[in-house]
Protein backbone atom coordinates (compact mmCIF):
# COMPACT_ATOMS: atom_id res chain seq x y z
CA UNK A 1 0.00 0.00 0.00
CA UNK A 2 1.34 3.45 -0.88
CA UNK A 3 2.26 6.11 1.66
CA UNK A 4 -0.50 8.43 0.44
CA UNK A 5 -3.08 5.63 0.75
CA UNK A 6 -1.93 4.89 4.31
CA UNK A 7 -2.12 8.58 5.24
CA UNK A 8 -5.65 8.77 3.83
CA UNK A 9 -6.73 5.71 5.84
CA UNK A 10 -5.32 7.30 9.01
CA UNK A 11 -6.96 10.68 8.31
CA UNK A 12 -10.33 9.05 7.64
CA UNK A 13 -9.94 6.89 10.73
CA UNK A 14 -9.43 9.80 13.11
CA UNK A 15 -11.86 12.25 11.53
CA UNK A 16 -14.73 11.71 13.99
CA UNK A 17 -12.82 10.60 17.07
CA UNK A 18 -13.62 12.43 20.31
CA UNK A 19 -10.88 14.50 21.96
CA UNK A 20 -9.83 11.62 24.24
CA UNK A 21 -9.34 9.37 21.20
CA UNK A 22 -7.28 12.04 19.45
CA UNK A 23 -5.06 12.33 22.52
CA UNK A 24 -4.49 8.57 22.39
CA UNK A 25 -3.56 8.78 18.71
CA UNK A 26 -1.17 11.67 19.45
CA UNK A 27 0.47 9.64 22.24
CA UNK A 28 0.87 6.67 19.92
CA UNK A 29 2.39 8.82 17.18
CA UNK A 30 4.90 10.20 19.70
CA UNK A 31 5.69 6.63 20.80
CA UNK A 32 6.32 5.56 17.20
CA UNK A 33 8.52 8.61 16.51
CA UNK A 34 10.60 7.97 19.62
CA UNK A 35 10.97 4.29 18.77
CA UNK A 36 12.02 5.02 15.18
CA UNK A 37 14.42 7.71 16.36
CA UNK A 38 15.90 5.29 18.87
CA UNK A 39 16.41 2.72 16.14
CA UNK A 40 18.43 5.31 14.24
CA UNK A 41 20.68 5.65 17.30
CA UNK A 42 20.10 9.33 17.87
CA UNK A 43 22.07 10.65 20.76
CA UNK A 44 20.34 11.85 23.92
CA UNK A 45 20.64 15.57 23.13
CA UNK A 46 18.92 15.20 19.76
CA UNK A 47 16.20 13.08 21.36
CA UNK A 48 15.55 15.73 24.02
CA UNK A 49 15.30 18.45 21.37
CA UNK A 50 12.90 16.30 19.38
CA UNK A 51 10.72 15.57 22.41
CA UNK A 52 10.71 19.24 23.43
CA UNK A 53 9.56 20.24 19.96
CA UNK A 54 6.80 17.61 19.99
CA UNK A 55 5.61 18.78 23.43
CA UNK A 56 5.64 22.43 22.33
CA UNK A 57 3.45 21.56 19.35
CA UNK A 58 1.08 19.59 21.55
CA UNK A 59 0.94 22.46 24.05
CA UNK A 60 0.22 24.95 21.27
CA UNK A 61 -2.65 22.84 19.95
CA UNK A 62 -4.09 22.46 23.46
CA UNK A 63 -3.84 26.23 24.01
CA UNK A 64 -5.57 26.91 20.70
CA UNK A 65 -8.31 24.45 21.63
CA UNK A 66 -8.88 26.14 25.01
CA UNK A 67 -8.90 29.60 23.45
CA UNK A 68 -11.51 28.40 20.96
CA UNK A 69 -13.63 26.85 23.73
CA UNK A 70 -13.66 30.07 25.77
CA UNK A 71 -13.81 32.52 22.86
CA UNK A 72 -17.29 33.91 23.71
CA UNK A 73 -17.38 32.86 27.36
CA UNK A 74 -17.93 36.35 28.81
CA UNK A 75 -20.67 37.04 26.28
CA UNK A 76 -22.39 33.69 26.78
CA UNK A 77 -22.05 33.69 30.57
CA UNK A 78 -22.07 37.29 31.83
CA UNK A 79 -21.28 37.85 35.52
CA UNK A 80 -24.76 39.30 36.17
CA UNK A 81 -26.35 36.05 35.00
CA UNK A 82 -24.16 33.96 37.31
CA UNK A 83 -24.94 36.06 40.42
CA UNK A 84 -28.73 35.61 40.07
Amino acid sequence: MSTSALKKIIQNGIRDLPEEGLKMVADFVLFIRVRLAHEKDLDEEKMMKFLSKELEQLSASETAHLEEEFENYEKDFPIEQIRK
